[in-house]
């Protein structure tokens, strides 16, 4: 009888997997769950690598938005690995690699960002085709659910509920590029005409 508690006991204590990590080994490996968890989806290149303790800084230099673009042609990813911490299921990279990135939006402001689901949003450069099949499968492609950066001297098309990303080259103020972001939640009548 004692045996048999102590056993119970034994069982209880060992690790048990955890089910967020058992659903994401599953559905995360697939593009289409992906691309439904990512903010934005980029092809670039590492061109930078700043280490810290618990985490690294990767500066990607950007060479394709594949969806929801900002103006930005360099941008950095956070992972928490470090020089003495390395976390399961993030991504790794290595110095002049090139990949295709689902990303999560953690600070636009510093263009910082991390990699959706962990190492299975990084993926060869190869399979653009195939995300860019399930991008217009889910409504994101260019033109449908997002208007892409415009300039804000230029007419931007929208509907409602579009999400939109514009910017200028002109702030006056600081010499440097404005970015707002937002979704359209009401379309006024204009007196302007455009075509």
């Amino acid at each position: 009888m004692k045996k048999s508690i102590y056993l119970v006991l034994f069982i209880l204590l060992l690790p048990t997997p955890n089910l967020a990590t058992a659903a994401l080994s599953i559905e995360a490996t697939k593009i289409p769950y992906q691309v439904s968890n990512s903010d934005r989806i980029i092809i670039g290149t590492v061109s930078g690598i700043n280490t810290h303790y618990d985490y690294t800084i990767y500066t990607i230099t950007v060479k394709e938005w594949l969806y929801n673009p900002l103006p930005a042609k360099t941008i950095k990813v956070r992972t928490e690995i470090g020089t003495n911490v390395k976390t399961e299921d993030q991504a790794e990279f290595t110095q002049g690699e090139s990949m295709l990135l689902m990303l999560k939006d953690e600070n636009l402001n510093k263009q910082l960002f991390s990699v959706s689901v962990g190492s299975p949003g990084k993926h060869p450069v190869s399979d653009r085709d195939a995300v860019i099949k399930e991008l217009k499968a889910q409504g994101k492609g260019q033109g449908e659910n997002q208007t892409g950066n415009k300039s804000l001297n230029e007419p931007v098309h929208v509907s409602s509920s579009s999400s939109i990303a514009l910017y200028t080259h002109e702030d006056l103020s600081n010499n440097s590029e404005t970015i707002v972001i937002g979704t359209v939640k009401e379309i006024l009548p204009s007196k302007w005409n455009t075509i």
